[in-house]
Protein backbone atom coordinates (compact mmCIF):
# COMPACT_ATOMS: atom_id res chain seq x y z
CA UNK A 1 0.00 0.00 0.00
CA UNK A 2 1.23 3.31 -1.01
CA UNK A 3 1.02 5.89 1.67
CA UNK A 4 2.05 10.04 0.89
CA UNK A 5 2.79 12.36 3.14
CA UNK A 6 -0.34 14.60 3.12
CA UNK A 7 -2.31 11.18 3.72
CA UNK A 8 -0.74 11.18 6.67
CA UNK A 9 -1.15 14.47 8.11
CA UNK A 10 -5.05 14.32 7.08
CA UNK A 11 -5.00 11.07 8.84
CA UNK A 12 -3.48 13.14 12.06
CA UNK A 13 -5.68 15.91 11.87
CA UNK A 14 -8.94 14.13 11.51
CA UNK A 15 -8.39 11.10 13.72
CA UNK A 16 -8.52 12.26 17.54
CA UNK A 17 -6.82 9.26 18.95
CA UNK A 18 -3.72 9.50 17.43
CA UNK A 19 -3.63 13.06 19.36
CA UNK A 20 -4.21 11.00 22.10
CA UNK A 21 -1.65 8.01 21.56
CA UNK A 22 0.83 10.82 20.97
CA UNK A 23 0.13 12.68 24.11
CA UNK A 24 0.49 9.31 26.21
CA UNK A 25 3.41 7.94 24.49
CA UNK A 26 5.11 11.12 24.40
CA UNK A 27 4.53 11.23 28.49
CA UNK A 28 5.39 7.92 28.96
CA UNK A 29 8.49 8.03 27.43
CA UNK A 30 9.52 11.22 29.33
CA UNK A 31 8.72 9.92 32.43
CA UNK A 32 10.63 6.78 31.82
CA UNK A 33 14.12 8.67 30.33
CA UNK A 34 13.15 10.87 33.83
CA UNK A 35 13.18 7.98 35.69
CA UNK A 36 16.19 6.61 34.06
CA UNK A 37 18.25 9.55 34.28
CA UNK A 38 17.42 10.12 37.76
CA UNK A 39 17.82 6.39 38.78
CA UNK A 40 21.47 6.92 36.61
CA UNK A 41 22.15 10.50 38.98
CA UNK A 42 21.40 9.23 42.06
CA UNK A 43 23.59 5.97 41.31
CA UNK A 44 26.59 8.40 40.59
CA UNK A 45 26.82 7.74 37.11
CA UNK A 46 29.21 9.87 35.33
CA UNK A 47 29.39 7.98 32.00
CA UNK A 48 27.17 9.86 29.10
CA UNK A 49 27.61 6.31 27.15
CA UNK A 50 25.57 4.25 29.43
CA UNK A 51 23.26 6.97 29.77
CA UNK A 52 22.68 7.15 26.44
CA UNK A 53 22.25 3.68 26.03
CA UNK A 54 20.05 3.20 28.65
CA UNK A 55 17.64 5.61 27.55
CA UNK A 56 17.74 4.70 23.84
CA UNK A 57 17.15 1.05 25.20
CA UNK A 58 13.93 1.69 26.71
CA UNK A 59 13.12 4.06 24.38
CA UNK A 60 13.40 1.52 21.63
CA UNK A 61 11.86 -1.01 23.82
CA UNK A 62 8.58 1.25 24.25
CA UNK A 63 8.34 2.58 20.89
CA UNK A 64 8.01 -0.87 19.50
CA UNK A 65 5.50 -1.82 22.35
CA UNK A 66 3.52 1.25 21.44
CA UNK A 67 3.90 0.55 17.61
CA UNK A 68 2.76 -3.02 17.88
CA UNK A 69 0.37 -2.62 21.13
CA UNK A 70 -1.32 -0.23 18.74
CA UNK A 71 -1.78 -1.74 15.98
CA UNK A 72 -3.39 -4.96 16.99
CA UNK A 73 -5.21 -3.23 18.83
CA UNK A 74 -6.75 -0.69 16.12
CA UNK A 75 -6.67 -3.43 13.33
CA UNK A 76 -8.95 -5.68 14.97
CA UNK A 77 -11.21 -3.17 16.54
CA UNK A 78 -11.35 -1.34 12.61
CA UNK A 79 -11.33 -4.91 11.06
CA UNK A 80 -14.42 -5.70 13.36
CA UNK A 81 -15.98 -2.51 12.04
CA UNK A 82 -14.97 -3.42 8.38
CA UNK A 83 -16.17 -6.68 8.52
CA UNK A 84 -19.83 -5.16 10.00
CA UNK A 85 -20.00 -2.96 7.08
CA UNK A 86 -19.40 -5.52 4.54
CA UNK A 87 -22.16 -7.49 6.18
CA UNK A 88 -24.54 -4.51 6.16
CA UNK A 89 -23.95 -3.33 2.69
CA UNK A 90 -23.68 -7.32 1.29
CA UNK A 91 -20.87 -6.58 -0.38
CA UNK A 92 -17.16 -7.61 -0.49
CA UNK A 93 -15.34 -4.44 -0.13
CA UNK A 94 -11.37 -6.01 -0.08
CA UNK A 95 -9.50 -3.74 -1.98
CA UNK A 96 -11.39 -1.04 -2.07
CA UNK A 97 -10.79 2.78 -0.93
CA UNK A 98 -12.76 2.17 2.66
CA UNK A 99 -10.16 -0.78 3.44
CA UNK A 100 -7.44 1.36 1.96
CA UNK A 101 -8.84 3.77 4.83
CA UNK A 102 -8.91 1.34 7.52
CA UNK A 103 -5.31 0.10 6.83
CA UNK A 104 -4.07 3.82 6.52
CA UNK A 105 -5.65 4.77 9.44
CA UNK A 106 -4.73 1.84 11.57
CA UNK A 107 -0.43 1.77 10.22
CA UNK A 108 -0.48 5.66 10.57
CA UNK A 109 -1.90 5.25 14.34
CA UNK A 110 0.44 2.61 15.00
CA UNK A 111 3.45 4.92 13.89
CA UNK A 112 2.15 7.81 15.97
CA UNK A 113 1.94 6.04 18.96
CA UNK A 114 5.65 3.95 18.07
CA UNK A 115 7.33 6.82 17.72
CA UNK A 116 6.21 9.75 19.98
CA UNK A 117 8.04 7.78 23.24
CA UNK A 118 11.12 7.85 21.01
CA UNK A 119 11.33 11.51 19.75
CA UNK A 120 10.32 12.28 23.65
CA UNK A 121 13.51 9.93 25.21
CA UNK A 122 15.59 11.16 22.07
CA UNK A 123 15.04 15.05 23.16
CA UNK A 124 15.61 14.48 26.59
CA UNK A 125 19.05 12.93 25.74
CA UNK A 126 20.75 14.90 23.32
CA UNK A 127 22.26 16.91 26.60
CA UNK A 128 24.44 13.76 27.13
CA UNK A 129 25.08 12.87 23.40
CA UNK A 130 26.87 16.94 23.87
CA UNK A 131 28.60 15.56 27.31
CA UNK A 132 29.88 12.60 25.15
CA UNK A 133 31.63 14.76 22.95
CA UNK A 134 33.47 16.86 25.42
CA UNK A 135 31.37 19.61 24.66
CA UNK A 136 29.46 19.58 27.95
CA UNK A 137 30.15 18.14 31.78
CA UNK A 138 27.77 15.28 32.63
CA UNK A 139 26.73 17.34 35.82
CA UNK A 140 25.48 20.17 33.17
CA UNK A 141 23.61 17.50 30.86
CA UNK A 142 22.15 16.23 33.75
CA UNK A 143 20.45 19.67 34.50
CA UNK A 144 19.55 20.33 31.15
CA UNK A 145 18.16 17.20 30.81
CA UNK A 146 15.73 17.48 33.25
CA UNK A 147 15.00 21.19 32.46
CA UNK A 148 14.62 19.90 28.90
CA UNK A 149 11.67 17.43 30.92
CA UNK A 150 10.14 20.17 32.31
CA UNK A 151 9.77 21.84 29.46
CA UNK A 152 8.10 18.45 27.23
CA UNK A 153 5.83 18.12 30.57
CA UNK A 154 4.59 21.66 30.50
CA UNK A 155 4.26 21.83 26.76
CA UNK A 156 2.17 18.51 26.99
CA UNK A 157 0.23 20.14 29.18
CA UNK A 158 -0.33 23.29 27.58
CA UNK A 159 -1.00 21.24 24.38
CA UNK A 160 -3.70 18.85 26.35
CA UNK A 161 -5.18 21.97 28.05
CA UNK A 162 -5.50 23.83 24.59
CA UNK A 163 -7.54 20.79 23.28
CA UNK A 164 -9.87 21.00 26.34
CA UNK A 165 -10.16 24.85 26.30
CA UNK A 166 -9.08 24.67 30.11
CA UNK A 167 -6.79 27.09 31.83
CA UNK A 168 -3.16 26.16 29.73
CA UNK A 169 -1.00 27.03 32.77
CA UNK A 170 -2.90 24.63 35.44
CA UNK A 171 -2.99 22.14 32.76
CA UNK A 172 1.09 22.46 32.51
CA UNK A 173 1.10 22.23 36.01
CA UNK A 174 -0.74 19.28 36.17
CA UNK A 175 1.91 17.56 33.52
CA UNK A 176 5.01 18.83 35.57
CA UNK A 177 3.77 17.16 38.94
CA UNK A 178 3.91 13.51 37.31
CA UNK A 179 7.70 14.55 36.83
CA UNK A 180 7.74 16.07 40.57
CA UNK A 181 6.31 12.83 41.73
CA UNK A 182 8.89 10.57 39.47
CA UNK A 183 11.63 12.75 40.89
CA UNK A 184 10.24 12.55 44.83
CA UNK A 185 10.08 8.75 44.90
CA UNK A 186 13.04 8.31 42.61
CA UNK A 187 14.99 10.10 45.99
CA UNK A 188 12.79 8.03 48.09
CA UNK A 189 13.81 4.85 46.33
CA UNK A 190 17.62 6.16 46.20
CA UNK A 191 17.55 6.66 50.60
CA UNK A 192 16.51 3.18 51.23
CA UNK A 193 19.38 1.25 52.00
CA UNK A 194 18.53 -1.74 50.36
CA UNK A 195 20.43 -2.24 47.73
Amino acid sequence: MKINFLEIIRVIREEDIARRYFVMNSFDGTLTALGIILALYLAQISSSRIIIISCMGAAIAMGVSGFWGAYSAEYAERRQKFLELERHMMKDLDGTNVERSMMLKTIVISLVCGVSSILASVTIIIPFVFSHSKLLDIQQAYMISIMIVACILAGMGIFVGSIARENILVSALKMLSAGIIVTVLSIMLESVKVI
